[in-house]
């Protein structure tokens, strides 16, 4: 796979993170590990275990509520109706109630829910395993499950529930972790740019593979610019392993990273940097970073859901990068399920795939498997910073963009007197924001949308933003949420609003011919896309392209005078 090679950034605003020359050596590893999923497909498996005892017939739906919290004490049911799994039902915002008796040996229960699930034995609560979507049955006996799924989208449900042996389970785990180990060592050993090196080891099994280069991690993702809650910038990268990695900037002053988890986060607080990056016995490469610099004009990149269809944003990555844009906005569902182990490092190595610095904002799915508390473990570790919100205010240039998450609420919402609320009103009243240009927000789900059928958008995004239509002080909403391209205008007691949806950038697309009645937007495109928006003090200039590069939609919206 050819480095990239980074031109003139034309405009205000630049970034550029590239692998370079050094004088002192070759890089230890030609790419990063998730560069070429083709080539160690098998380790990103995400499979149940087989021939688990299956428990999908005889469950009993209780019923469904729209009461607010995550924390939930067991509501009185009265009679409710026998099905057998799967179970699917169009009622968004709700908690699904089912019940089932059943005879259990100590073991794993496996539950399938959209969105999540919540599980009760004997009215006693069964906590989630910290490491996956599955649940500890410490005893043997005749138990009552109860299982809340937790429906955020349209139509949820349970899907499916298994049980296994903790033995058997012990086993699948460890055989994971083989065939991962096993993958992870054979490709080291082929990333190698010492020829020399490389061929000894070729000679070697996996486990002697692995052994021989335990103090040679490989970066599993290239470092990315990020844009934080609170406008400060930082690069992000993943390693094979944690602990300590040395990064020697350019001035030959050096720095000392730690990261548990191999998650490190490199602060950027000078206009530029550029760095060789050490761990261990490896030199992982040298980088360069420019931090952009936003003028009276800026060139952004528009996009959404990419929810794990990782060829087609493989698409939009580089079409991003040929678009030479100073910053990408991810509209959430950034990966399709939240709780997969490596779903967000794959994410990251897609990212740096555009060469421009990042704005991530969350979505559902990016919560799947934590609907325990709602904390999104893996999004906050990888995409976010320890302690930092996931919703924040940034100036672009003329553009004020506030990002917002209504999914660490259940119901999808902003509740008055939240964090999160609090922020909203300040920052709308702000003199920042009101001087500002042009006023976007940019969250996940909708406050208006047509395309997936049943849906008209979020009716509380629409309850808390709609009062700031009317005085002026939205100019824009951008949102993901449906899988495809919409756009609307609206007057609000003379103010104009633009809602877009950039929903598109990888998960399944919207059914073609079947819309929801209202409310009519003005453009709906059902295909994967990316929106590029070209924003002066006067103009926001819209061209939305298709994967092969073909313009889908073009439009200008202009400041009236």
């Amino acid at each position: 796979m050819k480095k990239l090679i980074v031109g003139i950034i034309t405009g205000l605003a630049c970034l550029s993170c590239v692998k370079i020359s050094t004088e002192n050596a070759s890089p230890t590893y030609r790419e990063a590990f998730f560069a070429e999923e083709e080539l160690i497909g098998d380790f990103l498996i995400e499979a149940w275990p087989e021939n688990m005892l299956e428990l999908d017939s005889g469950w009993t739906f209780m019923g469904k509520d729209s009461l607010p919290g995550i924390e939930r004490v067991l509501p009185e049911f009265g009679k409710g109706e026998n099905l057998n799994l799967p179970h699917r039902i169009s009622f968004p915002n709700h908690s699904l109630w089912y019940q089932k008796e059943v005879n259990l040996e100590k073991g794993i229960l496996f539950i399938d829910g959209d969105d999540g699930v919540q599980l009760w034995a004997n009215e006693v609560r069964i906590p989630r395993a910290k490491d996956g979507e599955f649940f500890p049955i410490a005893s043997e006996g005749e138990f009552r499950l109860t299982i809340r799924v937790v429906n955020n989208a349209m139509a949820g449900g349970l899907r499916k529930v298994r049980w296994i042996s903790e033995e058997r389970f012990a086993d699948w785990q460890n055989q994971k972790k083989y065939a991962r180990d096993s993958i992870l060592a054979v490709r080291k050993v082929q990333l190698l740019n010492d020829s020399v090196q490389k061929s000894n080891l070729e000679r070697l099994t996996w486990v002697e593979k692995k052994q021989e280069l335990e103090d040679f991690p490989v970066l599993m993702t290239d470092p990315v610019l990020m844009l934080g809650a609170d406008q400060t910038w930082f690069v992000r990268w993943v390693s094979e392993k944690g602990g300590e990695a040395s990064i020697r900037l350019s001035t030959g002053e050096k720095l000392e990273l730690n990261a548990v988890d191999g998650i490190f986060t490199l602060p950027f607080l000078e206009d530029s940097i550029r760095f060789e990056l050490f761990q261990d016995k490896v030199f992982q490469g040298s980088y360069e970073f420019v931090r952009p610099e936003f003028g009276d004009q800026v060139k952004l990149a528009l996009w959404g859901d990419a929810q794990g269809g990782w060829a087609t944003f493989h698409q939009i990555a580089h079409l991003i990068r040929e678009k030479q844009v100073d910053l990408s906005i991810g509209a959430g569902d950034l990966v399709n399920n939240g709780s997969e182990e490596y779903a967000y490092p794959r994410f990251l190595q897609k990212l740096s795939l555009m060469n421009t610095a990042q704005l991530p904002v969350p979505g559902n799915h990016d919560y799947d498997g934590f609907y325990e508390d709602l904390d999104p473990v893996l999004l906050r570790s990888y995409v976010f910073r320890a302690k930092e919100p996931r919703y924040g205010f940034q100036q672009v240039g003329p553009l004020a963009i506030l990002t917002l998450d209504p999914n660490e609420n259940f119901p999808v919402s902003i509740p008055e007197n939240s964090a999160q609320r609090k922020m909203v009103e300040q920052v709308l009243n702000s003199d920042s924001w009101n001087q500002s240009p042009w006023k976007m927000i940019v969250l996940h789900q909708p406050p208006y949308s047509q395309g997936w059928p049943g849906y008209h958008g979020e009716k509380s995004i629409r309850d808390l933003l709609e009062p700031y239509f009317h005085q002026g002080k939205i100019d824009l909403v951008v949102a993901g949420h449906t899988h495809d391209y919409e756009r609307l205008t609206m007057e609000f007691s003379g103010n104009t609003v633009q809602f877009l949806i950039v929903g598109g950038a990888g998960g399944g697309l919207e059914p073609e011919g079947q819309d929801s009645d209202f409310p009519k937007m003005d453009r709906i495109i059902k295909k994967n896309h990316v929106a590029i928006a070209e924003v002066n003090k006067a103009e926001f200039k819209l061209q939305v392209f298709g994967i092969t590069g073909e313009v889908l939609d073009e439009v200008t919206f202009r400041k009236k005078p």
